[in-house]
């Protein structure tokens, strides 16, 4: 892209850094001068200020919209974007993210490595730090950069790369090769894993351990699967991060900074340094509001009803009916971990007679039994029921992950990479090469930690691997984590499963869609022909 962003936003200290227990007491908003960044400190808050943009792809509708919608496992509940779910004519250069009006993610991370480029140039030209203070804080930026630029890349294909701080007014831009941007990828996370610490001494700045698992999911996207299985498993035997005992533990939000998080992204209690905010629990929310006795709390919030699971994702991913032999949803706890069906009355002024705080008002479910009913029989219940062929653009089964027990202008971190990904990365990458046992011992480990306690859980032999069985088993794990478009496309499936799963993106996806529409604006600004990709 074009740059022409000078140094726009800029995220000051509030405390010294050394005092800080976490990264998000650091971010606040302001603009500075550009002497500030003359300094350690100024070079801290440029660092601090590549971190910010993340935000409105992992807290916001930006990265859901991306990651979500046209998969086999998400489609439209209630929203002003359905064109991402929908590949039709919407999805084009033109779209903008509705009710924010500017082109989805593009400004956001150009100006994330604008301030990662500051950053390291300006180390790079001070002579008051000394090498490894200086290397380390390089070594942070190009991480961050260089996930930028994965994402970018994903997504758009070649783009815009530019490696120096631009400092003036540039008319024009050039997309380079994917080869070219995935080099620059590895070079900056090989960079990174040689000279980041093993430890931060504030929490969610990089690791050692976020380069090399960064490094192996890169290697697996661009099918260097001896590489990606050995940066993968030198994450998994380095000791520093361990699967938690319980699926359930990982997404407790008052335990968030677990031994099974590897990076995240960083929100806190204080509103002042928040935004963007963290709502990605409210787009997933149904409207619970709207029941009698019912309204958005602290913990859930008042959901929005943006993105509903497929129909394939409440059955047969998860295998709803329990009645059945093999995996199912009595003995893999992963779906009623990532998916709250019942509400409560929590709303004592509004009860409908005869109801109490903590009786069931509503439940959304996908059990067989229940799916299998009459109308006349759900409207016995006591309650309301929504089966899988009544959920509306209000009411369906809600992914839960997200919930954090603040105001809206709290949020809680966004896990970017944890240990159980890893192993799955290995699982992938082993499974491509050949080495079957290998792959399934990787896999065994994440299928067998996801059972309830004290009940068997089907395991899988070395014969059953295929990249189907791979992409379910992510599906099953990572559900709700903004993995899934992305992963679709890197295994070459993407348009099979959308046109299997996904009835609003069925009809339309097209060889074309495995790349977004560049956002005209970046054309239209840019005095050479940039270039749009094929098919928009």
């Amino acid at each position: 892209m074009k740059n022409y962003f000078k140094i726009a936003l800029i995220f000051l200290l509030l405390n010294q850094l050394s005092g800080c227990a976490d990264l998000s007491e650091n971010m606040i908003t302001d603009a500075v001068a550009d002497n500030q960044f003359a300094s350690a400190q100024g070079i801290e808050e440029a660092l601090i200020g590549a971190y910010v943009p993340f935000r409105w792809y992992y807290g916001r509708e930006n990265g859901m919209l991306m990651t979500l919608y046209g998969t086999d496992l998400f489609r439209i509940g209630q929203t002003y974007n359905g064109a991402w779910d929908r590949y039709d004519a919407g999805l084009n250069p033109s779209l903008l993210l509705a009710t924010q009006n500017q082109p989805i993610i593009w400004e956001h991370f150009y100006k994330g490595i604008n301030n990662a480029n500051t950053a390291i140039s300006r180390a790079n030209e001070l002579d008051i730090l000394g090498e490894e203070f200086r290397n380390r804080k390089i070594a942070e930026a190009r991480f961050l950069r260089a996930h930028y630029y994965f994402l970018l890349v994903q997504h758009f294909g070649p783009v815009h790369l530019t490696l120096e701080e631009t400092r003036e007014v540039e008319l024009e831009a050039y997309r380079e090769s994917e080869e070219e941007i995935y080099q620059v990828i590895i070079d900056d996370l090989t960079f990174a894993m040689d000279n980041l610490p093993e430890e931060q001494s504030q929490y969610g700045r990089p690791t050692k351990d976020a380069a090399k698992n960064h490094l192996a999911k890169v290697y697996l996207t661009i099918g260097n699967w001896e590489l990606a299985a050995d940066y993968a498993i030198q994450v998994i035997d380095g000791g520093r991060h361990a699967l938690l005992d319980n699926y359930a533990d990982i997404f407790d939000p008052f335990n968030q900074r677990n031994a099974e998080v590897i990076w995240s992204i960083q929100w806190g209690d204080n509103p002042e340094v928040n935004w963007p905010v963290n709502e990605l629990q409210r787009f997933f929310g149904p409207r619970q509001w709207l029941l009698p006795g019912l309204v958005g709390d602290n913990m859930f919030h008042t959901g929005i009803a943006r993105f509903w699971p497929t129909d394939f994702a409440l059955t047969e991913l998860f295998g709803n009916d329990y009645r059945e032999e093999g995996l199912h949803i009595r003995n893999d706890m992963r779906y009623s971990v990532t998916f709250k069906e019942a509400w409560l009355y929590n709303d004592e002024p509004n009860l409908p007679p005869g109801a109490a705080i903590g009786d069931t008002a509503a439940w959304f479910t996908n059990d067989p039994i229940v799916n299998e009913m009459s109308d006349e029989e759900i409207e016995e219940f006591p309650f309301l029921v929504i089966r899988i062929q009544d959920i509306n653009t209000i009411y369906a089964p809600t992914i839960q992950k997200h919930r954090y027990p603040f105001m809206r202008t709290h949020g809680r971190d966004f896990i970017v990479m944890r240990l159980a990904e890893t192993y799955l990365i290995a699982a992938e990458a082993l499974m491509m090469m050949g080495q079957l046992d290998d792959a399934a011992f990787y896999f065994n480990e994440v299928r067998a930690r996801a059972a309830f306690p004290g009940v068997e859980i089907p395991l899988i032999t070395p014969a059953e691997l295929e990249i189907d069985l791979i992409l379910d088993e992510r599906a099953r794990e990572l559900m709700g984590e903004l993995h899934r478009w992305k992963d679709l496309k890197r295994t070459g499936k993407l348009l099979e499963r959308v046109r299997l799963h996904n009835p609003n993106g069925g009809p339309n996806i097209q060889e074309h869609h495995i790349l977004r529409p560049i956002p005209q604006a970046q054309i239209d600004r840019t005095m050479n022909d940039y270039g749009q990709n094929p098919g928009y």
